[in-house]
């Protein structure tokens, strides 16, 4: 039996993502302060992580700043020590991909909190990343009618 695993399965909402460097200066939102994301954990071991940036980053005047991040892989958890750890397989960042993440896990009702264990490079420097994400509980029928309208194709 294992019970984070269970609490993890399913798909999770980004509340919100925060980098703090390891040497201590200001803490940062590399995706903006309202980034979008979605979390899925599946019973059978694999995950997919995307989020895009805010809408202030994704502006014609910013190019510079990164405005997407997404993996995909294998994940397993480790009760003991209250960790999941990714086997990334795919990734929107190349240096990514077939590497190891291990990220500490808290729950709060139906909010998970994620920190990286090991420092990690972003911009020059080595920070430790912060994941806030609610539960995705069942869509109402409008907001799915809504979806089912945008993603018709004719064939």
């Amino acid at each position: 039996m294992n019970p984070l695993k269970n609490e993890l399965i399913g798909a999770w909402r980004l509340l919100s993502f925060i980098e703090i460097p390891v040497s201590g200066g200001d803490s940062c939102f590399p995706l903006g302060k309202s980034p979008k994301g979605i979390l899925i954990y599946g019973p059978n071991g694999f995950m997919s992580l995307q989020i895009s940036a805010s809408e202030e980053l994704r502006t014609e005047a910013d190019k510079k700043s990164m405005d997407f991040m997404g993996f995909s892989g294998k994940y397993t958890v480790d009760n003991h020590h209250g960790c999941v750890n990714y086997f990334i397989e795919t990734s929107s960042s190349l240096h990514q991909e077939n590497t190891r993440h291990v990220k500490k896990i808290d729950f709060e009702g139906d909010v998970l909190y994620q920190k990286s264990i090991e420092p990690i490079s972003s911009n020059g420097q080595l920070i430790h990343a912060y994941m806030t994400w609610k539960r995705i509980e069942k869509e109402n029928d409008d907001d799915m009618l809504q979806t089912e309208q945008l993603v018709h194709f004719e064939v």
